[in-house]
Order: C-alpha cells, then sequence, then structure tokens
C-alpha cells in the first residue's frame, strides 16, 4: 500500500477471512458504503477508485480491478503502464461469488451480478445479469 491510500468503511461492514487489498500507485482510493460484505478471498486492487455502495452483499473469491495493462503492438507487454480506470458498484447490489469485475464499469444501484460473471460493461438498476461477458437477463421485479 501507497502511504497516500485511503481506504474509507462504513459503518457495520464486514470483511470475511483473506480478502486482500492491493492500492498501489497513482493515487488509490477504496471506498465501502455501510452495512455491505466483502466475502471470503475477495480481491480488491486499485490504482484510482473503486467505490462500493451501501448494503452490498459481495460473494466469496470476487475480484474488482480499476485498471489493466497496456496491450500496444508497438511496445513489449511488459513495459507498457497500466490503463487506470474507475469501478463504481451502487448501493443494494448482490455480486455472485466468483465474479470479475473490469475497469470502467459502473453497477446500478438493486441490481445482481450472477456467480462466476465477468463485468465488462456497465449494468443498469435493478437489472440481473449473469456470463462471460454478463449480459442483462432481466430486471427485479
Amino acid at each position: 500500500m501507497v502511504s497516500h491510500a485511503v481506504l474509507e468503511v462504513g459503518r457495520n461492514v464486514t470483511i470475511q477471512d483473506y480478502s486482500f487489498f492491493q492500492l498501489t500507485m497513482p493515487a488509490p482510493k477504496v471506498s465501502i458504503g455501510d452495512n455491505s460484505v466483502i466475502g471470503r478471498r475477495n480481491i480488491i486492487t486499485a490504482k484510482n477508485l473503486i467505490r462500493i455502495g451501501s448494503d452490498v452483499l459481495i460473494g466469496s473469491d470476487v475480484q474488482i480491478i480499476d485498471h489493466s495493462h497496456g496491450m500496444r503492438r508497438d511496445t513489449l507487454i511488459r513495459l507498457q503502464k497500466a490503463e487506470i480506470g474507475t469501478v463504481e458498484i451502487g448501493d443494494d447490489v448482490w455480486i455472485g461469488a466468483g465474479t470479475k469485475i473490469i475497469m470502467n464499469v459502473k453497477i446500478g444501484k438493486g441490481a445482481v451480478i450472477g456467480a462466476n460473471s465477468v463485468v465488462t460493461t456497465d449494468i443498469p438498476e435493478y437489472a440481473i445479469a449473469v456470463g462471460s461477458p454478463a449480459r442483462v437477463v432481466k430486471y427485479r421485479e
């Protein structure tokens, strides 16, 4: 963790065993709202901003990452700088076990993400999304 990293944890938050937060340069911030649960063995990796709302349930073995590796053809992979973005998860969201959430994604309030999904695009409020890549299959009633 870098000296200026910010980890904000709301009231009544549960972070279960073996969850890992990696906050690395340049200016990492992770914010977790009230009454949220981070399941076992989660990996949350921030170089910029990951915002998790209130009343969010995150199953076990979930990865949330706000950055990716560069992939330009003209530079060796190992020499490329990270591409940095954000991840925003709204209030009252349920993220199933084994899900991967990639940079520059917003998951709307009340959404449900099925187990083992890979979220690569925004998910609307109250949507139920599943798969790899995650696709909306219906909405909460």
